[in-house]
């Protein structure tokens, strides 16, 4: 399974697209936003699929996130199942009486895994949701991803990180295969942090619209496909009509970085 993501990080396999799943589990990025109905989860993902994307993202934290992904895995041929890579993370829990709220002890980090493992079958990358500082100094923890990996429980271990300071302490430490992190047109900082960085993880770009603000001002995928060699941006949507739009920007970026 780790072949997948050295695959992955190939160079020449340019910039890829991958689709985020906090919609299909949860209101996002507003309380009030829609949450795809669960009848039509499986068309999305099937359209996804017919698309090209093959990198599906989901989390612990994703609300039915993993249950609805888990359900579709199931029920696909397993030659269709063994060409996707499944991503997921662990480390924050929804709902709480906090809303979301990030735990990244050991027994909170073992029972997450386990329960997403149940979920979803095979996982060919667990990443650390929220990864912080702190959490990249505990070697405990580090051992820990270290384990999964080796052991064959997982095929990658990754990091999710909110701060350029967790991504850059990340990118010094030659343990993850990814690291994921915001990326946009509206906020270049988390970019040249990966930049500057002399280890390259594949990395895995989120809120590639800056959660919504970008839409309208151009094809917000042209930033991707300029700054980043090899990628997996991911693109969230409820819709199957949204999908396909981005989908559509996203070739139109890439072939204009081609030529």
């Amino acid at each position: 399974m780790h072949d997948k993501i050295l695959e992955l990080r190939d160079e020449a396999r340019g910039i890829e697209l991958g689709l985020g799943l906090i919609g299909i589990g949860r209101p996002w990025p507003a309380p009030d936003s829609p949450v795809c109905p669960a009848e039509q989860v499986p068309a999305l993902l099937d359209r996804a699929i017919e698309l090209g994307i093959r990198f599906f993202d989901t989390a612990a934290a994703y609300g039915r996130s993993e249950t609805l992904l888990g359900e579709y895995l199931a029920d696909l041929p397993a030659g269709v199942r063994d060409e996707l890579v499944i991503a997921t993370k662990c480390g924050e829990a929804w709902p709480t009486p906090e809303g979301s709220k990030p735990d990244h002890s050991l027994g909170a980090l073992e029972t997450s895994f386990e329960r997403s493992r149940e979920l979803l079958g095979r996982i060919d990358l667990l990443q650390l949701h929220k990864c912080t500082v702190d959490d990249l100094h505990d070697a405990p923890l580090l051992a820990w991803f270290e384990g999964l990996r080796s052991s064959g429980e997982v095929g990658a271990v990754g990091v999710s990180v909110s701060s350029e300071e967790a991504l850059r302490t990340a990118l010094d430490l030659d343990l993850f295969d990814t690291v994921q992190f915001p990326a946009n047109s509206a906020d270049g900082g988390f970019t040249s942090v990966y930049g500057e960085a002399e280890r390259s993880p594949l990395p895995l770009l989120n809120r590639p619209m800056a959660s919504g603000t970008l839409a309208g001002t151009g094809n917000p995928f042209a930033f991707h496909t300029t700054a980043f060699r090899r990628a997996v941006v991911l693109t969230g949507t409820t819709r199957i009509g949204h999908l396909e739009a981005n989908a559509a920007a996203f070739a139109s970026a890439k072939a204009a970085t081609l030529h």
